[in-house]
């Protein structure tokens, strides 16, 4: 099913027709909006430097200091990442779900994005599951969020800030749970909680399995 709004067509993740024309649109260089358990977010291919760019553009900022990746298994860490035993202990406890961690960069990635350290999130959301296989496992995502705006939580949402600017948008529904995921720096050591969110502080360091420092960055 699909929704007519003006900008990009949405159709229903739940769809597999959607999910290969996704696909066709993500091979092409396109840019795509996806839902998430967070928030929902802006989605290109990792190889497609043209496309990682653009995405930049139309959210009118600039690029994270981490290069952000939804996953769709735990499994993908180290393809993307070099991680540290905290980070093991971190993805243990909280994936799929709520947690983003920054890690050093796997060399083998786009030579693009191995400059900056890289954010990566396995969302609890079965749903993007056949999406994730069909391009490899992963994708460079970041929040659909733009020019001081909350961040999109439903697909009407998102097509108001970016219905003009991307080509497809799969609907999943009201994102679960509507704020974005905690980040938590693994690169210190001990690691550092750059981004609060809905898993309590203590359960971080409870994980990591030291004692809380006295000040978070």
């Amino acid at each position: 099913m699909s929704t007519s709004l003006p900008g990009a067509p949405i159709l229903s993740v739940r769809n597999p027709t959607a999910i290969a024309r996704a696909v066709e649109l993500l091979q092409a260089g396109q840019i795509i909006i996806i839902p998430t358990d967070t928030v929902y977010g802006i989605a290109v291919l990792p190889d497609k430097t043209e496309a990682i760019a653009h995405l930049y553009e139309i959210r009118n900022r600039e690029p994270e200091p981490a290069s952000p990746f939804l996953m769709a298994r735990p499994e993908y860490l180290d393809v993307l990442a070099r991680p540290t035993r905290a980070a093991q202990r971190l993805a243990r406890a909280f994936w799929p779900g709520l947690l983003t961690l920054i890690l050093p960069s796997n060399p083998h990635i786009n030579p693009a994005l191995r400059a900056s350290p890289v954010a990566l999130r396995v969302p609890n959301f079965p749903m993007l599951l056949p999406l994730f296989d069909a391009v490899g496992g992963f994708l460079f995502a970041t929040g659909a969020v733009c020019c001081g705006e909350g961040p999109a939580i439903t697909a009407p949402e998102a097509a108001k800030l970016f219905g003009d600017e991307v080509s497809l948008i799969l609907d999943g529904g009201r994102a679960p749970f509507g704020i974005p995921s905690t980040i938590v720096d693994c690169i210190p050591d001990p690691p550092e909680i750059r981004r609060r969110g809905l898993i309590p502080e203590e359960k971080i360091w409870e994980a990591v399995g030291i004692t809380p420092p006295h000040e978070v960055a």
